[in-house]
Protein backbone atom coordinates (compact mmCIF):
# COMPACT_ATOMS: atom_id res chain seq x y z
CA UNK A 1 0.00 0.00 0.00
CA UNK A 2 1.49 3.46 -1.00
CA UNK A 3 -0.68 6.36 0.38
CA UNK A 4 -3.11 7.53 3.04
CA UNK A 5 -5.12 4.22 4.48
CA UNK A 6 -8.62 3.79 2.78
CA UNK A 7 -10.93 2.27 5.55
CA UNK A 8 -14.15 0.48 4.37
CA UNK A 9 -16.62 2.14 7.46
CA UNK A 10 -18.43 -0.76 8.42
CA UNK A 11 -17.36 -2.68 5.72
CA UNK A 12 -18.24 -2.04 1.78
CA UNK A 13 -21.43 -0.72 3.38
CA UNK A 14 -22.51 1.10 1.00
CA UNK A 15 -23.04 -2.09 -1.44
CA UNK A 16 -23.86 -4.44 1.09
CA UNK A 17 -25.37 -4.48 4.66
CA UNK A 18 -23.45 -3.12 7.43
CA UNK A 19 -21.20 -5.49 9.47
CA UNK A 20 -21.83 -8.22 7.73
CA UNK A 21 -19.33 -10.57 6.56
CA UNK A 22 -20.01 -10.15 2.83
CA UNK A 23 -19.47 -6.45 3.96
CA UNK A 24 -16.39 -6.87 5.07
CA UNK A 25 -14.74 -9.19 2.55
CA UNK A 26 -15.95 -7.02 -0.73
CA UNK A 27 -14.24 -3.86 1.31
CA UNK A 28 -11.00 -5.74 1.75
CA UNK A 29 -10.85 -7.31 -1.66
CA UNK A 30 -12.22 -3.83 -3.35
CA UNK A 31 -8.80 -2.93 -2.18
CA UNK A 32 -9.30 -1.49 1.35
CA UNK A 33 -6.70 -1.46 3.95
CA UNK A 34 -8.21 -1.90 6.78
CA UNK A 35 -12.17 -2.35 7.72
CA UNK A 36 -13.79 -0.30 10.49
CA UNK A 37 -16.41 -2.80 12.76
CA UNK A 38 -18.58 -0.89 15.56
CA UNK A 39 -18.57 -2.86 18.65
CA UNK A 40 -21.36 -3.63 21.42
CA UNK A 41 -21.33 -6.42 23.67
CA UNK A 42 -24.07 -9.12 24.36
CA UNK A 43 -25.70 -9.99 28.13
CA UNK A 44 -23.17 -12.50 28.70
CA UNK A 45 -20.36 -10.26 27.97
CA UNK A 46 -19.58 -10.97 23.73
CA UNK A 47 -18.34 -8.69 21.49
CA UNK A 48 -20.51 -7.97 18.70
CA UNK A 49 -20.40 -6.04 15.25
CA UNK A 50 -23.37 -3.70 15.50
CA UNK A 51 -23.53 -0.03 15.50
CA UNK A 52 -26.54 0.70 17.61
CA UNK A 53 -27.68 -0.70 20.78
CA UNK A 54 -31.13 -1.17 19.16
CA UNK A 55 -31.26 -4.67 16.85
CA UNK A 56 -34.18 -3.39 14.94
CA UNK A 57 -32.92 -1.44 12.03
CA UNK A 58 -30.20 -4.10 10.54
CA UNK A 59 -31.48 -7.16 11.85
CA UNK A 60 -34.83 -8.71 11.55
CA UNK A 61 -35.57 -8.99 15.27
CA UNK A 62 -38.87 -6.95 15.11
CA UNK A 63 -40.32 -9.79 12.66
CA UNK A 64 -39.61 -12.57 15.29
CA UNK A 65 -42.85 -13.07 17.83
CA UNK A 66 -39.98 -15.17 20.62
CA UNK A 67 -38.46 -11.52 21.18
CA UNK A 68 -41.70 -9.61 21.19
CA UNK A 69 -41.12 -9.29 25.07
CA UNK A 70 -38.02 -8.05 24.98
CA UNK A 71 -39.40 -4.76 23.22
CA UNK A 72 -38.34 -1.89 25.86
CA UNK A 73 -38.28 1.68 26.16
CA UNK A 74 -34.68 3.37 26.99
CA UNK A 75 -32.80 6.39 26.31
CA UNK A 76 -29.68 6.99 24.28
CA UNK A 77 -27.70 9.72 23.91
CA UNK A 78 -29.97 11.93 25.42
CA UNK A 79 -33.11 10.28 23.08
CA UNK A 80 -35.79 7.91 23.87
CA UNK A 81 -35.71 5.03 21.83
CA UNK A 82 -37.90 1.91 21.97
CA UNK A 83 -36.28 -1.13 20.42
CA UNK A 84 -34.74 -4.07 20.81
CA UNK A 85 -31.62 -3.76 22.88
CA UNK A 86 -28.19 -6.00 22.15
CA UNK A 87 -27.53 -5.60 26.52
CA UNK A 88 -30.63 -7.23 26.79
CA UNK A 89 -29.63 -10.69 24.69
CA UNK A 90 -27.43 -13.53 24.95
CA UNK A 91 -25.12 -14.20 22.14
CA UNK A 92 -27.05 -17.47 21.40
CA UNK A 93 -30.18 -15.43 20.87
CA UNK A 94 -28.73 -12.72 18.95
CA UNK A 95 -27.15 -15.17 16.43
CA UNK A 96 -30.38 -16.41 15.52
CA UNK A 97 -31.20 -12.89 14.09
CA UNK A 98 -30.36 -12.29 10.51
CA UNK A 99 -29.11 -8.61 9.00
CA UNK A 100 -30.62 -6.20 6.41
CA UNK A 101 -29.65 -2.54 5.01
CA UNK A 102 -30.10 0.26 7.23
CA UNK A 103 -31.02 2.28 4.38
CA UNK A 104 -33.07 0.27 1.86
CA UNK A 105 -34.79 3.22 0.11
CA UNK A 106 -31.25 4.67 -0.29
CA UNK A 107 -29.29 1.27 -1.40
CA UNK A 108 -31.89 -0.96 -2.81
CA UNK A 109 -29.06 -2.84 -4.21
CA UNK A 110 -27.52 -3.72 -0.79
CA UNK A 111 -30.95 -4.80 0.31
CA UNK A 112 -31.31 -7.32 -2.34
CA UNK A 113 -28.77 -9.21 0.64
CA UNK A 114 -30.84 -9.03 3.63
CA UNK A 115 -31.00 -12.24 5.11
CA UNK A 116 -28.03 -13.80 3.71
CA UNK A 117 -25.87 -13.12 7.18
CA UNK A 118 -25.80 -13.19 11.03
CA UNK A 119 -24.46 -11.38 13.38
CA UNK A 120 -20.52 -11.10 13.61
CA UNK A 121 -18.47 -11.43 16.73
CA UNK A 122 -15.65 -9.42 16.87
CA UNK A 123 -13.43 -12.37 17.29
CA UNK A 124 -14.97 -14.32 14.15
CA UNK A 125 -14.40 -11.15 12.32
CA UNK A 126 -10.61 -11.21 13.74
CA UNK A 127 -10.56 -15.16 12.32
CA UNK A 128 -11.77 -13.13 9.05
CA UNK A 129 -8.72 -11.10 8.66
CA UNK A 130 -6.02 -13.53 9.55
CA UNK A 131 -8.07 -15.67 6.27
CA UNK A 132 -8.35 -12.89 4.18
CA UNK A 133 -4.37 -11.82 4.88
CA UNK A 134 -3.51 -14.79 4.11
CA UNK A 135 -5.46 -14.90 0.84
CA UNK A 136 -4.48 -11.74 -0.27
CA UNK A 137 -0.89 -11.94 0.66
CA UNK A 138 -1.05 -8.60 2.57
CA UNK A 139 -1.62 -7.74 6.14
CA UNK A 140 -5.25 -6.23 6.48
CA UNK A 141 -5.85 -4.33 9.19
CA UNK A 142 -9.23 -3.29 11.73
CA UNK A 143 -10.18 -0.41 13.31
CA UNK A 144 -12.40 -1.23 16.28
CA UNK A 145 -14.98 1.29 17.33
CA UNK A 146 -15.88 0.75 20.79
CA UNK A 147 -19.88 1.98 20.86
CA UNK A 148 -21.38 3.54 23.88
CA UNK A 149 -19.47 2.37 26.49
CA UNK A 150 -20.69 4.58 28.85
CA UNK A 151 -24.13 2.59 28.99
CA UNK A 152 -22.00 -0.79 29.44
CA UNK A 153 -19.56 0.34 32.29
CA UNK A 154 -23.03 1.28 33.72
CA UNK A 155 -24.18 -2.10 33.27
CA UNK A 156 -21.22 -3.50 34.88
CA UNK A 157 -19.86 -4.62 31.74
CA UNK A 158 -16.93 -2.03 30.27
CA UNK A 159 -16.32 -2.53 27.20
CA UNK A 160 -12.32 -2.14 27.10
CA UNK A 161 -11.82 -5.47 29.16
CA UNK A 162 -12.99 -7.94 26.66
CA UNK A 163 -11.16 -5.76 24.48
CA UNK A 164 -7.85 -5.91 25.75
CA UNK A 165 -8.19 -9.79 26.58
CA UNK A 166 -9.14 -10.40 23.06
CA UNK A 167 -6.34 -8.41 21.77
CA UNK A 168 -3.78 -9.76 23.95
CA UNK A 169 -4.77 -13.53 22.72
CA UNK A 170 -4.11 -12.79 19.61
CA UNK A 171 -0.86 -10.94 19.84
CA UNK A 172 -2.23 -7.58 18.95
CA UNK A 173 -1.26 -4.68 21.39
CA UNK A 174 1.77 -3.25 19.53
CA UNK A 175 1.73 0.30 17.88
CA UNK A 176 2.61 -1.66 14.72
CA UNK A 177 0.09 -4.55 15.02
CA UNK A 178 -3.06 -4.93 12.34
CA UNK A 179 -5.77 -3.68 15.35
CA UNK A 180 -6.37 0.06 15.77
CA UNK A 181 -9.06 1.23 18.40
CA UNK A 182 -11.08 3.91 18.12
CA UNK A 183 -13.80 5.71 19.81
CA UNK A 184 -15.87 9.40 20.91
CA UNK A 185 -15.15 8.38 24.71
CA UNK A 186 -11.67 9.91 25.51
CA UNK A 187 -12.23 8.32 29.13
CA UNK A 188 -12.22 4.24 27.77
CA UNK A 189 -9.58 5.20 25.13
CA UNK A 190 -7.54 6.51 28.10
CA UNK A 191 -7.89 3.26 30.13
CA UNK A 192 -7.05 1.44 27.26
CA UNK A 193 -3.56 3.53 26.86
CA UNK A 194 -2.92 1.79 30.61
CA UNK A 195 -2.89 -1.52 29.12
CA UNK A 196 -1.70 -1.52 25.20
CA UNK A 197 -0.13 -0.06 22.83
CA UNK A 198 -2.12 0.21 19.70
CA UNK A 199 -3.26 3.04 17.68
CA UNK A 200 -5.99 4.55 19.24
CA UNK A 201 -8.21 7.11 17.24
CA UNK A 202 -10.31 10.16 19.42
CA UNK A 203 -13.21 10.29 17.00
CA UNK A 204 -14.79 13.98 17.27
CA UNK A 205 -18.28 14.52 16.88
CA UNK A 206 -19.77 16.42 13.49
CA UNK A 207 -21.04 19.61 15.81
CA UNK A 208 -18.16 19.29 18.58
CA UNK A 209 -15.03 21.91 18.57
CA UNK A 210 -11.70 20.75 16.73
CA UNK A 211 -9.37 23.83 18.39
CA UNK A 212 -5.75 23.75 19.56
CA UNK A 213 -6.07 23.13 23.14
CA UNK A 214 -8.24 20.09 22.67
CA UNK A 215 -6.46 18.49 19.80
CA UNK A 216 -3.27 18.74 21.97
CA UNK A 217 -4.88 17.47 24.96
CA UNK A 218 -5.94 14.41 22.77
CA UNK A 219 -2.30 13.69 21.73
CA UNK A 220 -1.34 12.91 25.39
CA UNK A 221 -3.35 9.35 25.08
CA UNK A 222 -4.25 9.28 21.69
CA UNK A 223 -2.27 8.94 18.49
CA UNK A 224 -4.85 9.82 15.76
CA UNK A 225 -7.70 11.77 15.67
CA UNK A 226 -10.95 11.27 13.56
CA UNK A 227 -12.55 14.18 12.25
CA UNK A 228 -15.50 14.32 10.67
CA UNK A 229 -15.43 15.52 7.08
CA UNK A 230 -17.60 18.56 7.88
CA UNK A 231 -14.94 20.02 10.11
CA UNK A 232 -12.17 19.48 7.34
CA UNK A 233 -14.27 20.47 3.82
CA UNK A 234 -17.04 23.24 3.78
CA UNK A 235 -20.01 21.05 2.56
CA UNK A 236 -21.72 24.00 0.71
CA UNK A 237 -20.52 27.26 -0.49
CA UNK A 238 -21.78 28.96 2.45
CA UNK A 239 -20.57 27.41 5.06
CA UNK A 240 -18.44 28.65 7.46
CA UNK A 241 -16.69 25.51 8.72
CA UNK A 242 -13.73 27.39 8.73
CA UNK A 243 -10.76 27.55 6.13
CA UNK A 244 -10.83 24.00 4.14
CA UNK A 245 -8.00 22.18 5.80
CA UNK A 246 -7.57 24.02 8.92
CA UNK A 247 -8.51 21.20 11.20
CA UNK A 248 -5.65 19.12 9.78
CA UNK A 249 -3.29 21.36 10.02
CA UNK A 250 -4.12 22.04 13.39
CA UNK A 251 -4.03 18.49 14.28
CA UNK A 252 -0.86 18.01 12.79
CA UNK A 253 0.73 20.86 15.09
CA UNK A 254 -0.55 18.73 17.80
CA UNK A 255 1.17 15.28 16.69
CA UNK A 256 -1.84 13.32 15.94
CA UNK A 257 -2.48 12.19 12.73
CA UNK A 258 -5.81 12.51 10.97
CA UNK A 259 -8.64 9.90 9.37
CA UNK A 260 -11.72 11.42 8.07
CA UNK A 261 -15.39 9.45 8.08
CA UNK A 262 -16.92 9.51 6.90
CA UNK A 263 -17.48 8.90 2.91
CA UNK A 264 -20.55 8.64 0.88
CA UNK A 265 -21.35 8.43 -2.90
CA UNK A 266 -24.69 9.82 -2.62
CA UNK A 267 -25.49 13.11 -3.28
CA UNK A 268 -27.13 14.15 0.12
CA UNK A 269 -23.68 13.68 1.96
CA UNK A 270 -21.67 15.33 -0.92
CA UNK A 271 -21.22 19.12 -0.93
CA UNK A 272 -23.35 20.90 -2.78
CA UNK A 273 -21.08 21.30 -5.77
CA UNK A 274 -20.48 17.70 -6.37
CA UNK A 275 -24.07 16.67 -6.33
CA UNK A 276 -25.24 15.19 -9.81
CA UNK A 277 -28.90 15.70 -11.26
CA UNK A 278 -31.09 13.41 -9.76
CA UNK A 279 -32.26 13.01 -6.05
CA UNK A 280 -30.63 12.42 -3.01
CA UNK A 281 -30.27 8.80 -3.28
CA UNK A 282 -28.07 9.17 -6.98
CA UNK A 283 -23.96 9.25 -6.83
CA UNK A 284 -22.54 12.13 -7.12
CA UNK A 285 -18.70 13.10 -7.93
CA UNK A 286 -17.41 11.07 -4.53
CA UNK A 287 -14.06 10.68 -6.76
CA UNK A 288 -13.45 14.32 -6.73
CA UNK A 289 -14.06 14.78 -2.57
CA UNK A 290 -11.37 12.08 -1.73
CA UNK A 291 -8.91 13.76 -4.04
CA UNK A 292 -9.15 17.06 -2.27
CA UNK A 293 -9.27 15.23 0.98
CA UNK A 294 -5.90 13.66 -0.09
CA UNK A 295 -4.54 16.99 -1.23
CA UNK A 296 -4.87 18.37 2.34
CA UNK A 297 -2.88 15.44 4.07
CA UNK A 298 -5.01 13.33 5.42
CA UNK A 299 -3.41 9.96 6.77
CA UNK A 300 -6.62 8.30 6.21
CA UNK A 301 -10.17 8.19 5.03
CA UNK A 302 -13.55 5.91 6.64
CA UNK A 303 -15.46 5.08 3.49
CA UNK A 304 -18.77 3.14 2.35
CA UNK A 305 -17.47 3.15 -0.63
CA UNK A 306 -14.16 1.43 -0.70
CA UNK A 307 -13.52 1.28 -4.25
CA UNK A 308 -13.65 5.16 -4.72
CA UNK A 309 -10.89 5.98 -2.43
CA UNK A 310 -8.89 2.88 -3.47
CA UNK A 311 -9.38 4.12 -7.01
CA UNK A 312 -8.76 8.43 -6.24
CA UNK A 313 -5.15 6.96 -4.82
CA UNK A 314 -4.06 4.64 -7.58
CA UNK A 315 -4.63 7.13 -9.86
CA UNK A 316 -2.08 9.81 -7.50
CA UNK A 317 0.30 7.34 -6.94
CA UNK A 318 0.61 6.69 -10.89
CA UNK A 319 0.97 10.19 -11.62
CA UNK A 320 3.88 10.77 -8.74
CA UNK A 321 5.67 8.18 -10.18
CA UNK A 322 5.33 9.77 -13.66
CA UNK A 323 6.26 12.65 -12.59
CA UNK A 324 9.79 10.82 -10.96
CA UNK A 325 10.58 8.86 -13.64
Amino acid sequence: MTGPLVIGHRGASGHRPEHTSLAYRLAWSSGADSVEPDVVCTRDGVLVCRHDLDLARTTDVAERPEFAHRRRRMVVDGRDQHGWFVQDFDLAEVRQLRTRERWPRKRPRSARYDGQGGVLTLEELLDMREAESRRAGVRLGVHIELKHPEVFAGLGMPLHEPLVDLLRSRRLTSPLSAAAVMSFDGNVLRSLRREVDNELVQLVHRDDSVKRRRLHRIATYATSVGLHKDHVLPRDLHDRCGRPGLAVETAFGAGLDVLVWPLRNENRHLPANLRSAGGGAAHGDAHTEVAQLLDLGVDGVLTDFPEVAVAVRAHRTVGVAGIAS
